[in-house]
């Protein structure tokens, strides 16, 4: 069967579009239509690959199954959403001061007032300390707390049997590494290893808290011995190189679930623009920087398949699934806060629906990156 790999960008409650993409896409392979070998995220593309990634891994004596990954990926975005009525109000608070902070003021003047507090200062502590008191499940506001209870028998997990490959990325900010946690080092296949500016580390859920740490709400993640942690967004968005470093384990196709648009209507101009735009230029700027490189492995194939490096190396196929363009070009940055129930289950639902259209045409109907990554046409010179 196909090998392929499936990639998850890191967008806030966006990626709920990934947890449509992703049900379908365990659908199909578990009625054997491909080899799911590889999943990797950044952010909240981490969440959603860790949770479907957890579904499919043996532990405790069951051996994981696409079903149990479905289930699972899904049950945890409905938990993860404003469940409670405290959540609810807090939810359509925080949202609303998101978009205050976009608008228009007279002069050109905008308001920003969550990157003015410190997720480490005793106002925000005193804050987090009231919150249970209002109905707000710890969960809702602290990852740490959400990933213990969402992966409840990780430490029991059968690591030489796990078959699905995982890539988290993140951040280290005190000497600048960009940092992959890998599943591969837990097996045993690797040590932990530094090359030049990159590092692969053991996966573990203080890694997971890690790739989701911003630092306008979330205190830096210190890892004994691995050092301290913001998002992934700065560095690798999502992390998909290592599923190339190993000849032996290459997959046949790459699948990038994107979220953050390639392409913008217009050139930008408002506050709300302005943010949002440099917000997802932020976000792909890793990404391309991983897909140029395995792109230009692919030339050198072509180019020297019948020299050694041709017999090493093979072409992988890279593809691109993402939102309709009027839903990617109507959301804002400050959208990607909004843990409103109704505003995720219409993002979940439309990632149902583009990728069981998707699927239904691949691979002989589908395009292949970087045209498909483009909502229009445009020319590549050669």
């Amino acid at each position: 069967m196909t090998r392929v790999a499936v990639a998850c960008q890191g967008g806030g409650i966006h990626a709920a579009f990934e947890v449509g993409v992703l049900s379908e896409i365990l659908q199909d392979v578990g009625n054997g239509a491909f080899k799911l070998v590889g999943l990797s995220g950044t952010s909240a593309g981490a969440l959603c690959a860790l949770m479907a990634w957890y579904g499919l891994a043996p532990k405790n004596g069951s051996p994981g199954s696409t079903s149990e990954a479905i289930d699972h990926l899904n049950e945890f975005w409905d938990g993860f959403v404003a469940s409670t009525a405290g959540e609810v109000m807090l939810n359509l608070l925080a949202y609303n001061i998101f978009k205050a902070e976009e608008a228009e003021f007279p002069l050109g003047v905008n308001a920003p007032v969550f990157s003015g507090l410190d997720p480490g200062g005793v106002l925000y502590k005193a804050a987090a300390a009231c919150l249970p008191s209002l109905g707000v499940r710890r969960k809702y506001f602290d990852l740490d707390h959400l990933l213990a209870q969402a992966c409840p028998d990780f430490e029991a997990i059968d690591w030489p049997q796990v078959k699905t490959r995982l890539l988290i990325g993140a951040t280290e900010v005190v000497n600048g590494f960009e940092t992959v946690f890998d599943s591969d080092v837990n097996k045993g296949r690797h040590e932990r290893k530094v090359s030049y500016w990159r590092q692969r580390l053991r996966l573990s859920l203080p890694g997971i808290a890690a790739a989701g740490t911003l630092p306008p709400f979330r205190e830096t993640e210190y890892i004994k011995g691995e050092g301290y942690y913001w998002d992934g967004l700065y560095s690798l968005n999502p992390p998909v190189r290592e599923f190339i470093a190993e000849t032996h384990k290459v997959p046949d196709e790459l699948w990038i679930i994107r979220i953050n648009p390639q392409q913008w209507p217009e050139p930008p101009t408002s506050n709300a623009d302005v943010k949002d735009r440099t917000n997802e230029l932020m976000g792909n700027l890793s990404l391309h920087k991983e897909l140029d490189f395995i792109l230009q492995v692919n030339k050198w194939h072509k180019r020297y398949k019948h020299e050694q490096f041709g017999k090493e190396h093979k072409q992988v196929t890279v593809r691109t699934i993402k939102m309709k363009p009027e839903t990617a070009n109507a959301l804002r940055y400050s959208s990607k806060f909004n843990r409103d129930r109704a505003f995720m289950e219409e993002l979940r639902a439309e990632g149902r629906w583009v990728a069981r259209d998707w699927l239904n045409r691949w691979p002989n109907d589908v395009g292949t990156y970087p045209e498909d990554a483009a909502y229009r046409k445009f020319e590549i010179t050669q």
